[in-house]
């Protein structure tokens, strides 16, 4: 017999937002605020919202609820089941093109995939597949993307002793991600990346800041203008270069496409690759493990530590979708325009994991990680990412480059193997110390 979705109590609605949503939404769902993020991991929001959505799950039977929130009424997905349901629906009946995502993308990418539908995203989504190629590994370009990677971090941290640069690392990984998207001339444009991350910042606010609509279209004119001309003049070797070949149309609007590709490199370098490397500095024996990958190349051990790290800290804590048409669950008819929501930064620390607060890349490399439903670091099914395999490809040859050239060793925090990894964490904050292999320091060890 179908039972009705429960509802939360006002009270567990009010934890939920306030342990959960609002955190997340001044942490920014495009860049990261940086005082706001110091702020949640001092807290340990996402913690304190795990142990709140375990005791929803007791209390209403393992069964998804609905929660209001400061964007109103939201289905809370739960159960492995149910994110499984969720996540295997076609993305014309689950949208990705939620309310805050259109508000915010439009400010800086409205032609993007996100915000296409019917024929049109139909459309756009044979040219992502066609120049990002997912599935395929590695991509047609690796070959190109590991020089530049090697080039551009080469030597790029010094050849001491000392703190990671974590600025120097960024730019250097920039200027590799520039050379990669649109050739060697893009090398050293910053206007590209500086206009994007303002852009990024507007969005956060979602539109709200009318009065900032001159600076935002200055922005839009910088960024815009420069990708189209590079997409002009294509270098056969870079990622634009594939267009002319990629099945589009007038509606299609490659240069349009470039920006949120843009946004997921950066997101992988700042968000990903600083965590990677400093959950590796804890960890001596899988990092020597990922160090000898990195030297001698195959095996797959790398590509599992950053899927990891994107298991342990998501890139995108919440997958977001709405109903454009009804749809059946579990009995109950949800109404075209539900908002679903799936907490990943609650989901992937399940303790139902045995592995829920340990670093374990093993959990990739003998398949447990991709068999449980629970974790979805780049989403599944229709909607899972179409650059993803790309954009850790990408992760994976600036963290051989680290690993091949310095021993790591943490300074603050310590995320070591000997205590439940923190849930909440502020990767702008990390804080680790580099050795040039083969120096006299390295040595005297």
């Amino acid at each position: 017999m179908p039972q009705a979705v429960p509802r939360t109590t006002m009270l567990e609605s009010l934890k939920f937002s306030g342990l959960y949503t609002l955190p997340a939404l001044l942490r920014g769902g495009f860049v990261l605020n940086p005082t706001a993020t110091r702020l949640t991991e001092r807290l340990d929001t996402n913690a304190r919202a795990g142990r709140l959505c375990m005791r929803l799950r007791v209390r209403y039977g393992g069964r998804s609820v609905w929660v209001k929130g400061p964007t109103g009424k939201v289905l809370l997905v739960l159960s492995q089941g149910d994110i499984k349901k969720a996540l295997s629906a076609s993305d014309s009946v689950l949208s990705l093109c939620t309310k805050e995502k259109q508000r915010g993308l439009s400010v800086f990418q409205p032609d993007s995939l996100i915000l296409s539908s019917g024929e049109l995203r139909e459309d756009r989504h044979r040219f992502h597949e066609a120049v990002l190629e997912p599935g395929r590994l590695p991509h047609s370009l690796a070959p190109r993307l590991r020089e530049v990677m090697a080039q551009e971090l080469d030597g790029l941290l010094g050849h001491r002793q000392c703190e990671l640069d974590r600025d120097r690392l960024l730019r250097g990984y920039h200027r590799a991600v520039l050379r990669f998207v649109f050739g060697d001339a893009a090398r050293d444009d910053t206007r590209i990346m500086e206009a994007l991350r303002a852009l990024r910042r507007e969005a956060n606010w979602m539109g709200l800041r009318r009065w900032r609509a001159s600076q935002i279209k200055a922005h839009r004119q910088t960024m815009d203008g420069a990708i189209q001309r590079y997409v002009d003049a294509a270098d056969a070797d870079s990622l634009v270069g594939r267009f002319t070949s990629a099945p589009h149309t007038d509606a299609t609007r490659p240069a349009g496409q470039v920006s949120h590709w843009l946004m997921a490199l950066d997101g992988i370098g700042s968000a990903l690759l600083l965590p990677a490397l400093a959950v590796l500095a804890g960890h001596p024996d899988q990092c020597e493990r990922a160090r000898r990958e990195a030297v001698q190349g195959g095996g797959g051990f790398l590509d599992a530590c950053l899927l990891e790290t994107a298991r342990l800290w998501p890139l995108v804590p919440t997958l977001a979708r709405t109903l454009t048409e009804p749809l059946d669950w579990h009995g109950t008819r949800l109404p075209a325009g539900t908002d679903v929501m799936i907490p990943l930064a609650v989901h992937h620390r399940n303790p139902q994991l045995d592995y829920a607060d340990a670093f374990t890349p093993e959990a990739w490399l003998d398949g447990r990680a991709q068999q449980d439903w629970w974790i979805a670091p780049f989403s599944r099914g229709p909607g899972q990412c179409p650059g993803s395999d790309l954009g850790l490809q990408a992760g994976t040859a600036a963290l051989a480059e680290i690993l091949r050239q310095y021993a790591l060793s943490p300074v603050c925090p310590f995320l070591g193997p000997h205590r439940p990894l923190p849930r909440t964490l502020d990767p702008l904050s990390l804080r680790l110390r580099i050795r040039p292999l083969g120096s006299r320091d390295d040595a005297d060890d």
